[in-house]
């Protein structure tokens, strides 16, 4: 296929990179030219998988040299809007970065801003929206499998900002993005015991309440109330049930379960419960593709001006969420939207001495 080639460059070459450096190299429109990583093991290592042909230890040098197009951000959350704010400044036309999107409300703005004044392309990469699984199940709630949706369940081990960001965008994607009004939630910050070295920020966690640069809770439970009636009910971390991305969607006359990331016991990842009793086992699909239809996505919506379903508008509020979570514990109250609160009231606390670190 013919068309524009872009020059693409990451920032942030860790575990995450990996996802976003594929697409690039899969696309034939595109060229992988540059990384950049403080760490010199990481640039070693990206630079040897994927044939990179220059690495930098500073950011902003590479985009000065490199001047890439698309730019993907894979660095802790602390630092996205900087850099999101860099890249549209260095002349980056598209900015892929990952999720969460930031800490504060006012970082998540300051990147809209950006891409806005830009003229540019935001992009978060709540990519879970490429996934055939949910993407399936959404098609037959859609079509009336279930009659009328009235309430969805929602579970994944992990912190709502870091893993719950994935369960409320998939949460509202399921609900076709229908606004939601007010959200109540609870947290906990209780330990999470012995675990091994490599076991994703849990040791720091254990020791400063913080993963990934940045002040999370152990776990937390919420109800986010649609504008449309229906309610979903979240469970993360400490608090939640066994699952990953697992969803329980009961509508008047069925259930649809959906565990798109790790299968259920019997292996099937989708299924339908009638009303009128017996169970559909739905058939396996493919897991493969997520990233690739993003970026596709992205260069459309760069060419055209179609909307992205990972846009920088949709990362916000899923951040808002996680927010309003972490305000309705603080609050001990069900709190409307749009959130007043534009910092996070979670780091609020700890700041605070509210929620002591020992």
């Amino acid at each position: 296929m013919g068309g524009r080639r872009y020059r693409a460059a990451v920032i942030g070459c860790g575990k995450m990179a990996r996802g976003h450096a594929h697409a690039y190299v899969n696309h034939e429109r595109v060229d992988l030219v540059a990384g950049a990583d403080v760490f010199e093991g990481a640039r070693e290592a990206f630079q040897r998988e994927f044939n990179i042909p220059t690495m930098y230890a500073d950011p902003a040098e590479m985009l000065d040299t490199e001047r890439p197009d698309l730019v993907s951000i894979c660095t802790w959350p602390p630092l996205h809007a900087e850099l999101t704010e860099l890249a549209y400044a260095k002349g980056a036309t598209g900015v892929w970065c990952e999720k969460p999107m930031a800490v504060h409300l006012t970082e998540a703005d300051r990147m809209v801003e950006a891409a806005r004044a830009a003229g540019g392309v935001l992009v978060i990469n709540h990519q879970r929206r490429y996934v055939e699984a949910y993407n399936q199940a959404l098609s037959l709630m859609n079509e009336g499998a279930i009659g009328e949706v009235t309430q969805i369940t929602a579970i994944c081990a992990g912190d709502a900002l870091t893993d719950g960001t994935h369960l409320i965008d998939m949460t509202r994607y399921l609900n076709n993005d229908v606004p939601i009004t007010s959200v109540f939630g609870a947290i906990d910050m209780t330990p999470k015991g012995d675990v091994n070295p490599d076991g994703m920020g849990t040791i720091e966690f254990n020791q400063t309440r913080m993963r990934y640069g940045h002040h999370v809770e152990s776990g937390s439970m919420a109800i986010l109330f649609f504008e449309n009636g229906v309610r979903a009910h979240l469970e993360m971390g400490n608090v939640s049930r066994g699952g990953y991305q697992r969803f329980l969607i009961d509508g008047t006359e069925g259930r649809i379960e959906l565990s798109g990331d790790q299968p259920f016991p019997d292996g099937s990842r989708a299924r339908i419960r009638r009303a009128s009793g017996g169970m559909e086992i739905l058939p396996v699909t493919t897991l493969e593709g997520a990233m690739d239809g993003v970026l596709e996505d992205m260069l459309a919506t760069i060419e055209t001006g179609a909307a992205h379903r990972l846009s920088g508008d949709s990362g916000r509020e899923d951040l808002e969420i996680v927010n309003a979570i972490y305000e309705s514990a603080r609050r001990r109250m069900i709190v409307p939207l749009p959130l007043e609160e534009l910092e996070s009231p979670l780091e609020a606390m700890l700041a605070t001495g509210e929620i002591p670190l020992n």
